[in-house]
């Protein structure tokens, strides 16, 4: 797994770049030189005649300005041109970029995209960078769609212009490129959806930071991106010489008379991912509704409400459950009536097995996060990006502007593992993270956090860790979707098709 920064630890590797003497100019000289060499190598496999290249006023400028004066020095038989997109240069670094590309007269510069017919073979995006945030302005968004236009191999330095390097969103009007030359480490915005789309084929660069870039860094989180053979690898083994203890046993704590189906699907995704015993525990109008079609699971009546929920007296009932099992679930279709409040916070405190708190059990624990320091288990929260907002007390949209932010906030405070689920997912555990990027728009709908629940709980009973877990959850239901989608509509796909699935797919993945 390749290590990712953030756009923030990015600027401290610089820094720790320059304490240990490489200045900020050989920083930009490297990556400008490195950038020249990989147009280089394409213009000579595309037989390429001409390279564009749009700087900006910043670094990134700089670094467009840079490679323009090597390609021109290189005497690779390039025409090269540079248009200064966004105007002149306004920090010191992309003015001496700019007087060292001037000191060449066979580069063509000039100031404004639509003075010249746009011919080039390679077309190179050095406008904006790893700052970039918010929306493109009308004049670079039309630049932008004439750029989009041209048939030209297209290259982003570091990222395409319009892509926050933090969020991976892309700004209206943000080109496709075909290769994204990126330097040190990619940046978290360019492996998230929806950006990582536009990127294309991604290289990286080494321009000469040392190894322990961030050793000194407030934000010292190791991120990386887990792919399908990495969590290949993380299965669990189904031995031969084994009985149903051997794969584990997992307590789901779901289901009200208004969510039924919530504790169907968590169930039978767990059980169609290898665990042992499946042990429902719901009040007896749930488990009746559930029984005929899932004969498999074990049933646990527990006390019901009035308003329909799990209600009083049934946390000593599952307080000695939970000594016979191996991993314990809790939240989905729980319904948030008074019981299930007390029941959350009852069972933060009493558990001494992994405990995953999803759903209405992350809605719960909301109103009073500040129990989870008093947790006496490992602790996994499934939140998806409206949940999130509620655990920080803030919008949908805040909480979408700061995840990453807020992921690390709460695995930092309350010692959780967090996997935030969106088109891209992040899982976070102490000092480290990682982010996958499995599924499809048969997701988008309802039941799909239920099942992704019940593959966790599954993982974790058969001896996986926290963070295993919650990857090898979205790994399974995401490239299960995937594959159902080669022959089917995502929008007719449901959540039962997908675990029904698993019999097939389990074999490959």
């Amino acid at each position: 797994m390749q290590r990712i920064l953030t756009p923030y630890q990015m600027r401290q590797a610089e820094a720790a770049a320059e304490k240990q003497g490489t200045s900020l100019w050989d920083l930009m000289l490297n990556a400008g030189n490195q950038l020249a060499g990989i147009v280089f190598v394409r213009a000579k496999q595309l037989k390429a005649k001409s390279v564009l290249i749009l700087c900006g006023k910043g670094n990134n400028g700089g670094d467009g300005y840079v490679c323009a004066s090597k390609l021109a020095v290189a005497e690779a038989g390039l025409d090269v041109a540079v248009c200064k997109l966004a105007g002149e240069p306004k920090t010191d670094l992309a003015k001496k970029a700019l007087e060292l590309a001037e000191k060449d007269k066979s580069i063509d510069i000039y100031s404004e995209l639509s003075e010249k017919p746009i011919k080039a073979d390679i077309i190179v995006d050095c406008v904006f960078g790893t700052g970039f945030h918010g929306e493109l302005d009308k004049p670079r968004r039309r630049e932008f769609e004439m750029i989009s236009g041209v048939k030209a191999y297209k290259i982003a330095c570091d990222l395409p212009s319009g892509v926050d390097s933090l969020r991976g969103t892309a700004a209206e009007g943000t080109c496709s490129f075909d290769e994204t030359v990126t330097f040190h480490a990619p940046k978290l915005g360019m492996v998230m959806k929806p950006a990582r789309a536009l990127c294309g084929k991604v290289t990286v660069c080494d321009i000469g930071i040392p190894g322990n870039d961030t050793e000194n860094s407030e934000d010292r989180t190791f991120i990386r991106e887990a792919e399908a053979d990495d969590l290949h690898k993380l299965m669990p083994e189904r031995p031969e010489h084994s009985h149903k203890g051997t794969f584990g046993r997992l307590l789901i704590i779901a289901g009200s008379e208004n969510y039924i189906g919530a504790a169907a699907i968590c169930s039978r995704a767990a059980l169609k991912t290898g665990c042992g015993i499946v042990n429902l525990a719901a009040p007896m109008s749930v488990i009746q509704s559930i029984a005929g079609q899932t004969p498999e699971c074990v049933y646990t009546p527990l006390p019901r409400g009035d308003d329909g929920c799990i209600g009083k007296g049934a946390l000593p009932i599952l307080a000695e459950l939970i000594k016979t099992h191996d991993a314990i679930v809790v939240g989905c279709g729980l319904g948030q009536g008074e019981g299930t409040k007390k029941l959350i916070k009852g069972l933060i405190k009493k558990s001494e097995k992994p405990l995953v708190i999803d759903a209405d059990g992350i809605n719960l624990l909301a109103k009073n996060i500040d129990v989870l320091r008093e947790k006496n288990c490992e602790m996994i929260l499934t939140p998806h990006i409206g949940e999130l907002g509620r655990l920080a007390g803030i919008s949908f949209r805040e909480a979408q502007a700061s995840r990453y932010d807020i992921c690390r906030w709460l695995t930092d405070s309350y010692g959780i593992t967090l996997h935030s689920k969106d088109s891209t997912t992040m899982t976070f555990k102490g000092a480290e993270a990682w982010v996958t990027n499995f599924g499809c728009s048969a997701l988008a709908k309802g039941g799909s956090g239920d099942m992704l629940t019940g593959i966790i709980g599954s993982m974790l009973a058969q001896g996986k860790s926290s963070a295993e877990a919650c990857m090898l959850g979205s790994y399974i239901m995401g490239r299960t979707a995937e594959m159902l989608c080669e022959g089917c509509s995502p929008a007719a796909i449901s959540a039962t098709d997908i675990i029904n699935e698993f019999k097939h797919s389990l074999t490959v993945l």
